[in-house]
This record gives structure tokens, C-alpha cells and sequence, in this order.
């Protein structure tokens, strides 16, 4: 959970639904909120409303627009319009510039949501479409875009990397195997450039220390998606071959 003043007074953001105490009800529909209604936003946090009004516009078909206020922001009330918990610059202005989100980055422990993310990622679905069945929405675009900061930060790159180990253990791809790779490269190319980037992997990665626990490895700058079913079934199947020789199984 978060906690932010205003007006001197300390308001908190509940990160995921598990961390609602029993005695706060909040509602699944935000736009459906009164004043002080504690909501479920599109983020899937859970946060209460502080301001609720009206305002005129100047010009346009549709000219009062009802507005709501949290301790991160201001939200137009409107089918269009996502509510996220990322605090605003000034938390008064109607959208308004995100500030850097540094406990989406630093929280270390996963939410019942992320933890659902992590195992549609697993399993080799792209980021958005991961995040439109994990998370409260059905709006790409912010899938997309909150998606994209989720795989970034530490908590989700180590739980994918728990959650792949099993299958990357029986494809034989452990620490070893990269090391042993890059090592060959080294020793066996001719040109000096392909010599210096394996060297230079090679520093980067016996550099690491701990920090190793929390990557993930990439290709080609994506995010590995996971395993498909017939990669799965290839890693299991000389347990199979080896038992119907007799042998034992690994």
C-alpha cells in the first residue's frame, strides 16, 4: 500500500484488492461513486474518493462534465476515461502529468493481479493481452502502456524467471549452458567485433552478483513471452524416450 497527504491529512492507496481490510466495501464501478465511496480503479488498485463535482466547459455538445478526485489525481467521469493510482504533479489538475511511479518499481512483492500476469506471460501471451485478463479493463491502449511499465520493473522480471526455470532446467538453458556458449564464441571467432560483445556480455554478466535474480533474459530487446506447448512437450519428452529404455527416470 501507498500513502500521500493532503491537506495535511494521510490517505491511502491499497496496491492490490488482497490489502483491503475487511471493514472498507468498495465498489467495482468507480463512475457509479459518491463522495468518500472507496473504488476499485483501472489499475486495479483500490483508493477513495476525495472530490466530486461539475464544471462547465466552454464550448462542445456535451458542456457539464462530472468530475472525481483522489489523493493521486483528478478524473473526468466518463466511459472513455481510465482512473490509475500513479500520483499526479498536481493531483488537482484533470489528468495531469504522471509523476515517476517509484512503488510500481520498488514494491517488491507480487499482487494477486501480477501474480495471474505473470503466469499468462508464462505461458506465452503477449504483455496486453496478459494484462487485459489479469487487470480490471478492457482498453488496450492502457493495457498496452501499464503492461509495458509492469515487465520492466525487478518483482515481476524475478517471478518470470521463477516461473521459467522448471522449463529452461529441462531444455538444458541453465548458467552453464549461456557461459559454456559465450565462451565458445569467444574461442572459436575470427572477427575481433563478435570477440569484444561476447567479452563484453561475459563482464557484464559475471558482474551481476545478486542483480542476476531479478533479470530476465532478453531477445532481440523483447521481453521473453514464455514457452509455447510444443517447445514444453520437446524439453519433457526424453524422460519419456529414457523410461521406455528401462532407464531411470531423471
Amino acid at each position: 500500500m501507498r500513502h500521500y497527504k493532503v491537506n495535511k491529512i494521510q490517505h491511502t492507496v491499497f496496491d492490490s484488492e488482497d490489502e483491503v481490510p475487511s471493514n472498507i466495501h468498495y465498489l467495482r464501478e468507480w463512475r457509479e461513486c459518491v463522495l468518500s465511496d472507496w473504488v476499485l480503479a483501472d489499475d486495479g488498485c483500490v483508493i477513495q474518493v476525495l472530490r466530486k463535482g461539475s464544471m462547465t466547459r466552454a464550448k462542445g455538445k456535451v458542456r457539464k462534465v462530472d468530475y472525481i478526485g483522489t489523493c493521486t489525481g483528478t478524473f473526468v467521469v466518463s466511459k472513455k476515461t481510465k482512473m490509475d493510482t500513479s500520483k499526479r504533479t498536481n493531483i488537482y489538475s484533470i489528468g495531469g502529468d504522471v509523476e515517476r511511479n517509484q512503488r510500481l518499481d520498488e514494491r517488491e512483492s507480487l499482487s494477486t493481479r501480477e501474480e495471474i500476469f505473470v503466469k499468462y506471460l508464462a505461458g506465452g501471451m503477449d504483455h496486453r493481452e496478459a494484462y487485459l485478463k489479469a487487470f480490471p479493463t478492457n482498453d488496450p491502449h492502457y493495457a498496452g502502456i501499464r503492461s509495458g511499465q509492469l515487465v520492466k520493473t525487478a518483482r515481476i522480471r524475478s517471478a518470470m524467471k521463477d516461473e521459467l526455470k522448471p522449463y529452461m532446467e529441462a531444455l538444458g538453458l541453465d548458467e552453464n549452458y549461456v557461459l559454456a556458449n559465450i565462451k565458445e564464441v569467444i574461442d572459436s571467432s575470427e572477427k575481433d567485433d563478435t570477440k569484444l560483445k561476447a567479452l563484453f556480455k561475459l563482464a557484464d554478466i559475471l558482474d551481476m552478483e545478486d542483480k542476476n535474480k531479478t533479470q530476465v533474459t532478453t531477445v532481440t530487446g523483447a521481453m521473453f513471452q514464455g514457452f509455447t506447448p510444443d517447445k514444453i512437450e520437446a524439453a519433457e519428452r526424453p524422460k519419456e524416450i529414457q523410461q521406455s529404455h528401462g532407464d531411470e527416470p531423471i
